[in-house]
């Protein structure tokens, strides 16, 4: 919730909202790291607190989700089909297979593990655009570069 609209999740739930198709580049095959954003702020207050000076810390979920996955899990909350929903398309330009990075020295270090789930953090998504649809629909769903 409240993330740029372009991102993958709240843009998904708007399309879905006004009834338009989501289009999976690379047939949505690509696998993605996705976050809450409280367990990062827990994570980099762990890191602060009890990190080691000059280690490097990596925040991560237990493990990458495909960007079709994902889109699905979006449908079954909003109970719209994911075949009518979206479609494959080509793949992006220099898209990577996955991103996808190993939190392990957070995990045994400093004793920190995500705990929102995705299904928790979807939800969220999916009731902020809900509760914010008016502000939100006339909004932009393009990255727009400021300097």
């Amino acid at each position: 919730a409240r993330q740029q609209l372009f991102k993958i999740i709240p843009r998904s739930v708007i399309y879905m909202k006004r009834g338009q198709v989501i289009d999976l580049h690379g047939g949505g095959q690509a696998v993605k790291s996705y976050i809450h954003i409280r367990d990062v702020s827990r994570g980099e207050l762990s890191i602060l607190e009890r990190g080691r000076i000059g280690a490097l810390y990596h925040l991560s979920p237990d493990q990458g989700v495909a960007v079709r996955d994902l889109v699905r899990m979006l449908c079954e909350r909003t109970g719209r089909a994911f075949d009518r929903a979206t479609r494959a398309v080509a793949e992006r330009p220099g898209q990577d297979a996955a991103y996808v990075i190993d939190s392990g020295r957070a995990r045994t270090e400093l004793g920190w593990a995500p705990q929102v789930t995705l299904e928790a953090g979807l939800a969220e998504v999916v009731d902020w655009v809900d509760a914010y649809w008016e502000q939100i629909q006339p909004q932009s769903l393009e990255y727009q570069h400021t300097p």
